[in-house]
Order: C-alpha cells, then structure tokens, then sequence
C-alpha cells in the first residue's frame, strides 16, 4: 500500500476517508464568515484548532488538584516485563519528579492499577495476547505499581480496575469528590488507551482535566499525538510536567494571561463586526 501524505492535512483527509479533490464542498456550500471558505479551507482551520492551546479554559488551583498515576505497573514499565512500554520506562523519572513535588504541595497522589482475572476479562484475552498469557493478571507481582514509584502510606490505590478506565467500575470518582478535588492530572501508560480512557471520563463527570504531554506514553508516535490534540483541542490542557509542577507550585499565571489575551481577541472581533 502507497505510504499516505501525512503532512497536508487535506491530502491526509482525502487519503483516509477516500475521497477526490473535487468531492470537497465549495465555498458557496461551505462557509463560516471570517474563519473558512470552503472544505479545504474548513479541514486546514481544524487542522490548526488542534494545535491551540485552551489555557483560558479553567484555572490549575492547587488546593483542588489531585494526580492520578494510571497504569504504570511492572508489566508495563519493567523492561524485563512482557508488555512493556519503553517510552513509559524512560519517562520514570519526570514521573517521579511530578508525584515527590505533589506530595510535598499537599496534592494528592492515586494509582490505578489495571488488573484481569479469567472471570473479569472481557475481550481482553482476544486482543491482547501477552494478557491472555498472564500479564497483569490480578494479584501478580507483573500487576502491582512499579518498583521506582510504588505508593507511600496514605496513598491511594485503584487496584479493582478492569477496564482500560480508571473510573469505569472502581471507586475512583468516589475518592476524588470525597477530597473535594475538581482537577485532575492525568499522567501514566499507555496514553491512547487507559490514559485517555481515563481523561475522557473525568471529563464527562464534569472534572478539569490536566493532561501531562511528557508523562504520558504509548507504543506509536502517531498515536500518541492523535491523543495529544484530540485532548487539546476538547478535552484537557496539555502541559509538561515541569510546567505542571510549576504553576502547582507558584500559581496559575498561564490561565490569568491566556484569559486576557482571549478577552482582548473577543473585544477587537467585536468592534471590527458589521452592526
């Protein structure tokens, strides 16, 4: 098969969905006043709206924030393990840099541990071999938090999770409002899969999401990224975890200017609009 161009985002649409140039609707079908004429114009606007940042969306408080460490397990961490991740093994140490300084900010810390039994597989075992075989299933020492950043004393432990959701059948949204927290940090493995399950979720329960750009990892790039934008773009803030731990620590100062620089757009767009 011909290697597709994923580089113009209409040449990238037309080769997916199979579609001709002239099959793209024209500006006297299309149009948004002032943002796009036209599909090719629409698909290039969305393809840019991916890649904008809603810090304006919502404020990081920290009294409020809670990180949720989803998945990262011996299995999946240890390069010695079956399914391990190698990207989610190089990351260990922004990891821990981001647990140790919530832990010293007073933001709670919880694991998720994704674990199957035979009488709690679902599908799994049809796609996933190397689970079919024995990986993280329930009570191994291939299913408990990785050695490096295993849980203190007063640490929360999502260990009943069989579903790539941190939330679906746990007591995850429980323990979360019980801390009054309204945030939640998203960092772990693998990222298209349980961590974006996970921000998903939080985010119809009507939580903030933070999603961590470089303390989330998965096994393909491209994946990777489609999670990235998809989160950016209707989901979550993206931030690095420096960056994270940052406004955790000094106060959210990218929201307050995001949210000026928002209100001016918004100002000028309207004193330029026809009355």
């Amino acid at each position: 098969m011909a290697s597709r161009d994923f580089t113009d985002p209409v040449e990238r649409f037309l080769g997916v969905y199979g579609r001709r140039k002239d099959e793209l609707l024209g500006p006297e079908v299309l149009s948004a006043p002032g943002v796009f004429e036209g599909e090719r114009r629409f698909l290039e606007f969305a393809d840019r709206d991916y890649d904008v940042d809603r810090h304006w969306a919502f404020r990081i408080e920290r009294e409020r924030c809670a990180l949720v460490v989803v998945d990262l397990q011996e299995d999946f961490v240890n390069p010695k393990h079956p399914m391990c991740v190698p990207e989610a093994y190089r990351q260990i140490p922004r990891v821990k840099r981001l647990i140790e300084a919530c832990r010293a900010l007073a933001v709670p810390v919880i694991y998720s541990a994704h674990n199957i039994a035979s009488d709690c597989c679902a599908d799994f075992y049809e796609f996933w071999d190397p689970i079919a075989a024995g990986a993280i299933k329930e009570g191994t020492a291939g299913a408990d938090i990785y050695h490096e950043i295993y849980p203190r004393p007063g640490d929360r432990v999502i260990r009943v999770k069989h579903a790539y959701d941190s939330f679906a059948g746990t007591d995850l949204d429980y323990v979360l409002r019980d801390r009054d927290v309204k945030t939640v940090i998203v960092c772990g493995t693998l990222t298209n899969f349980c961590c974006e399950s996970t921000a998903r979720t939080a985010y119809f329960l009507n939580y903030h999401v933070v999603f961590g750009s470089d303390v989330n990892a998965t096994d393909n790039a491209l994946a990777h990224e489609a999670t990235i934008r998809t989160m950016r773009r209707g989901f979550a803030r993206v931030l690095d975890h420096q960056t994270i731990i940052d406004i955790l620590a000094n106060g959210d100062r990218m929201h307050d200017e995001a949210r000026r620089e928002r209100e001016r757009r918004k100002a000028g767009a309207a004193v330029g609009a026809p009355r």
